[in-house]
């Protein structure tokens, strides 16, 4: 299994809230991609590279990053005692981005095995067991070749219209998206991080969903849950359930992963 981080995004709603912020407690991040700021005591993506250690499936990791930030993502790789490819998707500014569905596919190319899809900017809390979610991805790939198996987390009321809501049968079989609707749109509250494992056999998708909307508006192809919606009308994707996770969206939500974190290590 190949392991692909998405960190191309340029955080413009994090950068915003540091020039807000009035405290300048927060200055010195100013200009740090989200995937790099200090949580804990390491970055955010060296958690994923501790959790990668402890599933010897994952045969290679590559990090999908933009032209602006790559030269942080190879000073960062540079420390790392397990070689990490990092692939810069070609823009410069929020404005040029190719969109995460387009990075999910710079970060597979010709690969052919399963592949692990994770988002830069999200942790997960201590539930969560990589190992475990392989195993039932394993046990569902024998049901079905072309299978998904996505992260499902709780979500607050006042949240809802606020993240890519996921609606399961009893089966735990996805059997709808809705991007930030209303409370009263869906009974569902379940949001879906984009933590995705793609069995070989599905890879394939990616590019026919890009394919298919090549000449439409970014935001068409952009947001994950986009292609969750999707591909849940051509193959089985399933629900892996767990009780929380850490967006690191904005300056408030960083704070409170970091001194989570902070009070793990004492």
């Amino acid at each position: 299994m190949r392991a692909v981080i998405l960190a191309a995004g340029y955080g413009t709603r994090f950068e915003c809230d540091l020039k807000n912020d009035s405290t300048g407690c927060y200055t010195h991040l100013m200009g740090v991609p989200k995937p790099l700021l200090p949580i804990g005591q390491k970055p955010l993506i060296s958690h994923w590279m501790e959790i990668f250690e402890g599933v010897p499936g994952i045969t290679s990791i590559v990090v999908v990053v933009n032209g602006l930030h790559k030269n942080k993502y190879d000073e960062w790789s540079r420390s790392l005692e397990r070689r990490v490819t990092i692939i810069n998707e070609g823009s410069q500014c929020n404005e040029e981005r190719s969109g995460a569905i387009s990075c999910m596919q710079i970060g597979v190319q010709e690969y052919t095995e399963d592949v692990l899809f994770v988002a830069g900017d999200t942790l997960l809390k201590e539930d969560f067991s990589l190992q475990l979610m392989r195993s039932k991805f394993n046990s569902l790939k024998k049901l079905h070749d072309e299978c998904c198996l996505i992260v499902s987390a709780p979500v607050l009321e006042e949240n809802v219209s606020k993240h890519g809501i996921i609606e399961v049968d009893d089966n735990c079989c996805v059997t709808g998206f809705i991007e930030k609707p209303l409370p009263t749109e869906t009974q569902s509250r379940l949001q879906s991080p984009c933590i995705y494992m793609m069995s070989g056999a599905s890879i394939h998708h990616i590019q026919t969903f890009l394919k298919e909307r090549e000449d439409q508006p970014l935001h068409t192809r952009d947001a994950t849950g986009l292609f969750v919606a999707d591909l849940i009308k051509r193959i089985p994707v399933y629900a892996y359930h767990i009780e929380g996770r850490y967006d690191v969206g904005g300056l408030q939500s960083y704070i409170q992963c970091h001194e989570d974190f902070l009070k793990k290590c004492q």
